[in-house]
């Protein structure tokens, strides 16, 4: 049942994934530019890019994005491109979660699609008992199906499942007897140039459709702008939120709120790091209602055309 479970999830992905290509198709073309791509005023529309361009250096990177946020953001590793994040992460309030590290691997397939897989290594301290072990993988396909260049605006879908690996302690817990399915989609444009960069927007919101035991249906939203900080520092504010469509079995609506302060800059032309610092509140645990977050981590990016 389980498999049959994961299977069904996978196969979603990949139907909401064609899904932009036909809200292109009966949107009216003002000009046809490459096979799969809809060019209207100010914009295309594009199922599957495969110029495979390299990228112009666009100076510093200032787009709200995950990691180090919790916001995602349009881009893609483009064409044969990879994308490698190793970061380490802790939570602290009653007790201390850790994500030490989470490896975040990413690939372009075209200009406009990513394919994602994500593990973290957790340990978690409460109560005088700690515990660690492989926590659940992610597995995700983003998809850029509209860019207007002019204006730094994208929008793009990001269809992500995460289950428990076979083998691993979650898996054998009550808590990997299921699959939490993602359904964001995810907005980027531009609001404001400087002369160090672009003041860049970013917004998600996602529905979220759980068979894990004890973890309800949920939306969540984000909000994040990013700017230049220094040369070579991008700073960026975020807002996000969880909120549980239904009441648990102990009667309470899960939910929480969370403020985000990001950074980060290039180390060489495939090297960047990143941190954040954060803190949860008006959360529906009242025992523990307010955590601190933070985390550090490196990028690394390689391939491409």
């Amino acid at each position: 049942m389980l498999a049959a479970t994961r299977i069904q999830s996978l196969a979603s992905l990949f139907v909401l994934v064609s899904a932009p290509a036909a809200f292109a198709a009966e949107h009216e073309p003002e000009a046809k530019g490459e096979a799969g791509i809809t060019e209207t005023k100010g914009g295309k529309f594009s199922l599957f890019g495969h110029e495979c361009k390299a990228e112009e250096d666009a100076g510093l990177e200032t787009t709200p994005g995950s990691p180090p946020l919790d916001v995602d953001d349009t881009g893609t590793p483009g064409c044969n491109g990879w994308e490698i994040n190793v970061v380490t992460s802790g939570e602290f309030g009653h007790g201390q979660d850790f994500e030490a590290p989470l490896l975040d691997i990413n690939y372009g397939v075209g200009d406009n699609i990513q394919l994602k897989f994500e593990v973290p290594y957790l340990m978690s301290k409460a109560d005088g008992t700690s515990s660690s072990g492989v926590g659940p993988a992610e597995f995700g396909i983003k998809h850029r199906f509209y860019e207007d260049e002019s204006h730094d605006l994208s929008l793009a879908i990001y269809p992500q499942v995460e289950f428990a690996i076979p083998g691993t302690a979650v898996a054998d817990s009550d808590e990997g007897s299921g699959v939490m399915t993602k359904l964001p989609v995810l907005f980027v444009t531009r609001i404001a140039e400087t002369g160090r960069g672009n003041v860049m927007f970013t917004a998600n919101a996602a529905y979220n459709i759980s068979t894990l035991n004890g973890t309800e249906n949920y939306v969540s939203a984000a909000l994040g702008v990013g700017f230049p900080l220094l040369s070579k520092v991008a700073l960026m504010i975020e807002g996000s939120t969880e909120q549980a469509l239904t009441r648990n079995m102990d009667n309470v609506r899960e939910g929480y709120f969370k403020a985000n302060l990001g950074f980060a800059g290039p180390i060489t032309d495939h090297l960047l790091w990143f941190g954040s610092v954060g803190q949860t509140f008006a959360s529906s645990d009242t025992a523990d209602s307010s955590h601190t977050c933070m985390s550090l981590g490196l990028r690394v990016l390689a391939g491409g055309p």
